[in-house]
């Protein structure tokens, strides 16, 4: 089943689609163009669709594209106030590769959507608070999803400052760590673009991408205030009165 990206973070980039996939899919266009008028296309369409593709007031610019061609694909690397990321633009400008593709020729409207992320708004650290929702808990503790895989640098990046922070609640809270395993598969594809790294806290507040852009200091403040929201302030200890 397609799913519709929403709200999508160009620091979500996961290079995990398969040579099998690239060829069956890119087989059924005849047609390649130029790989840098490809990639041109691809950060245009980024920028044009900002708002739901990168984090505020950012914008793409293409900082280089490979010369090798890699089954019809061409490697290109952007960047993202300053944070490059590693990416694919099929050849004839059709695709451009994430942790599933997307297609360049499609509008993307808020509108369409029937995941939670449409009804979600912005708080800190870039996390949206979803409308409507209450926190999920388990024994009575507000859980904490981190969905990533140890092939993504995101996650890498992410894990060791998410646990940092998870240790200073204790028994406040449930932690679901999802690294490379398909649990609590109903929460991740509800409140996430298909992308990793994704952190669901309390079902309330969810985010798609790691903090890297703000930095460990930054996103470890962002993560504890976002956590302390979900408990109500506790503990006192770390939240503060």
């Amino acid at each position: 089943m397609e799913k519709k990206l929403k709200r999508w973070k160009i620091a979500t980039i996961v290079l995990a689609i398969t040579t099998v996939v690239f060829a069956v899919m890119l087989a059924q266009s005849n047609i390649f163009g130029s790989a840098d008028k490809a990639a041109a296309k691809a950060v245009d369409y980024i920028n044009k669709y900002s708002k739901y593709l990168l984090p505020s007031d950012a914008t793409a610019t293409l900082s280089s594209v490979d010369k090798e061609t890699i089954v019809s694909l061409r490697k290109i690397t952007l960047d993202v106030s300053g944070t490059k990321f590693a990416s694919y633009v099929s050849v004839d400008g059709k695709y451009l590769f994430a942790q599933e593709p997307i297609d360049l020729s499609k509008d993307l409207d808020s509108s369409d959507s029937s995941s939670v992320q449409s009804a979600g708004t912005e708080i800190e650290g870039g996390f949206s608070e979803a409308k409507d929702t209450e926190v999920c808990k388990e024994n009575d503790k507000p859980i904490v999803y981190f969905f990533g895989s140890t092939t993504c640098p995101h996650c890498t990046w992410e894990k060791p400052i998410l646990q940092s922070v998870v240790s200073q609640f204790g028994d406040a809270i449930s932690y679901h760590e999802n690294i490379d395993t398909d649990k609590d598969q109903d929460i991740f594809s509800k409140y996430s673009t298909g992308s990793i790294p994704t952190l669901v806290i309390g079902c309330k507040y969810y985010r798609v991408g790691s903090g890297e852009p703000a930095g460990e200091a930054s996103e470890k403040e962002s993560l504890k205030k976002v956590i302390c929201r979900a408990t109500g302030n506790l503990p006192a200890s770390v939240c503060g009165e």
